[in-house]
């Protein structure tokens, strides 16, 4: 296996709700100041603080936008805790309303969500749904690929978005879902490994070098050639 470098810049946009991109890759500061309530820190990290005097407005939604090669963290204004992997994107309010707090994922993202039993936490995904309260999982849902959900502490309740299959997962189990072969799960696996991402990491257990390759490719600013044509299988 060959790693042969891009060497493309890869910036993190983020996406207000007036339409307009910022690019957020390289702060040259310490802190910047979005607007009000919305801190940007080096370090790639983002922060939603939203004082009450703004509770009482109409719901704006940001998007953040993460290329190949990196990853993001996200504080979001309810204290949920939002690492995103390459070539996410995530689609969420600058403030939650009081009833409910739903967000929208397209790749992979942890997640650490602030427990607040009277408003459900939900990551809407192509094809499924997952509620939360408070709890740690990563979901990974690439667009044209199986969706999975894996539990690292807490209880989640994964539901297909035809309300057909739903089940609720405990920590350590994964759930995979595709249209071929519905919901399956996993009832032990090593959450470390599969959230070694957001360390910067790449750990693989039992995975076909193909789907290892996919991976690494995506992640990291390298073209991945196979030189053994048995390996590549």
């Amino acid at each position: 296996v060959v790693l042969a470098e891009q060497g493309r810049q890869n910036n993190v946009c983020l996406v207000l709700s007036t339409g307009e991109m910022v690019d957020i890759s390289n702060v040259g500061q310490e802190e910047v100041k979005l607007d009000k309530g919305t801190k940007l820190y080096e370090g790639n990290r983002l922060e939603y603080v939203r004082p009450d005097s703004l509770h009482k407005k109409e719901l704006e939604f940001n998007q953040l936008i993460i290329p190949k090669g990196t990853f993001y963290h996200l504080v979001l204004s309810d204290g949920t805790k939002v690492w995103l992997n390459s070539r996410t994107k995530f689609t969420y309010p600058t403030r939650f309303s009081s009833k409910e707090r739903s967000v929208t994922l397209l790749g992979e993202g942890f997640f650490e969500v602030a427990h607040n039993e009277k408003s459900p936490f939900t990551v809407h995904v192509d094809l499924l749904k997952v509620k939360v309260l408070g709890t740690k999982f990563n979901v990974k849902a690439y667009e044209n690929e199986s969706s999975f959900v894996t539990l690292a502490d807490g209880k989640v309740e994964v539901v297909t978005n035809d309300n057909e299959h739903k089940v609720t997962m405990k920590p350590d189990q994964q759930v995979a879902y595709s249209k071929k072969n519905g919901l399956v799960i996993n009832d032990k696996v090593d959450t470390n490994v599969i959230k070694s991402w957001t360390l910067g990491e790449a750990a693989y257990i039992n995975q076909r070098l193909d789907e290892i390759v996919n991976e690494l490719y995506r992640n990291n600013r390298s073209r991945i050639i196979s030189r053994n044509f048995y390996l590549s299988f």
